[in-house]
């Protein structure tokens, strides 16, 4: 599988360039040279080789500086690194693998060691570019198959929210779409405001739309669907406002954004729903603000009164 790859040699003796890079061609593999660091940089910033045949000794930078330099480069650092040396001193080794080389091969040259290092240090490398390739698709194919799966629970939540409300507290498809939409608006606002501002995210609002509908169903029908390892941002706020929405907001109570959101969205609706007009609506929250919501939320959301829903 390592016919066709690029080495490249980087060696500041020609004698010592023309001899790899005529065995390396011998054996099939394409090859580019460069007599210094700086030369060998220039090279791989217009093509990346598969492998690297570096020489210790060189006068600018030499082999252990330069393969440090590699693998502190995230576009070079998986290529492998094998050391070529006249005198290989246990010192020497040490040094070389520490910097990042994979392996040595000694001056003079033999061709069978350079066909058995290069071939098992190309074969490594490009099976990992393989194995990483496949894990890339795979992570891609999966995120795509979650995303179509909580779409697809999504739907049905929207779906049974209708079934599973509380018998006291059914309301049209236009009342429950209103405190969804609301509630999104609201979210939105947020993120805009001083105290929010650049902190709500995209997954956020999503997810306290979708609670706008499936605020009332049981908790344990929502379990069906959604487990503490799904969670994500949206199912999370979704989460929050199942639990939590009807619970007694005060100054300092840890009840959830998303939760104090859908309550004013939904508290508003419910205003509107026993004959109030917008305005009222929104007058009476004022007045019962501070012991049903967050003042701040309540502020903005009066702001919104023209782009409110009802």
């Amino acid at each position: 599988m390592d016919k066709g790859a690029t080495i490249l040699i980087v060696d500041d003796w020609e004698i010592n360039v023309q001899m790899l890079n005529a065995i390396l061609v011998s054996l099939g593999y394409k090859t580019i040279s460069a007599n210094s660091a700086m030369e060998a940089t220039e090279l791989m910033n217009q093509e990346l080789p598969q492998l690297v045949l570096l020489d210790i000794m060189m006068p600018d930078i030499d082999g252990f500086e330069f393969c440090h330099m590699l693998k502190e480069n995230p576009k070079t650092r998986d290529i492998p690194v094998i050391f070529v040396s006249a005198a290989e001193s246990d010192d020497e080794r040490e040094k070389a693998f520490k910097v990042g080389g994979v392996d040595f091969i000694r001056k003079p040259f033999d061709v069978t060691e350079i066909k058995t290092r290069v071939s098992t240090h190309l074969n490594l490398y490009l099976l990992r570019q393989a194995m990483g390739e496949d894990n890339r698709k795979l992570n891609s194919t999966i995120s795509e198959q979650r995303k179509l799966i909580f779409n697809e629970k999504k739907r049905i939540l929207e779906n049974l929210a209708t079934y599973f409300a509380d018998n006291d507290d059914v309301e049209t498809a236009a009342e429950t779409e209103n405190v969804s939409k609301n509630a999104r608006l609201l979210a939105q606002a947020l993120n805009f405001s001083d105290r929010y501002e650049n902190k709500i995210s995209a997954a956020f609002v999503d997810g306290v739309e979708i609670a706008g509908y499936v605020r009332n169903i049981k908790p344990k029908i929502f379990e069906i669907f959604f487990r503490k390892e799904d969670a994500d941002a949206t199912v999370n706020a979704v989460s929050d406002v199942i639990y939590h929405y009807k619970d007694e907001w005060h100054e300092g109570c840890d009840k959830p954004l998303a939760a104090q959101i859908v309550a004013v969205a939904d508290a508003f609706q419910n205003t509107i729903h026993a004959g109030a007009t917008k305005e009222a609506a929104l007058y009476s929250m004022q007045n019962i603000g501070g012991n049903t919501f967050d003042p701040y939320l309540l502020e903005l959301f009066v702001k919104l009164e023209k782009q409110i829903k009802s």
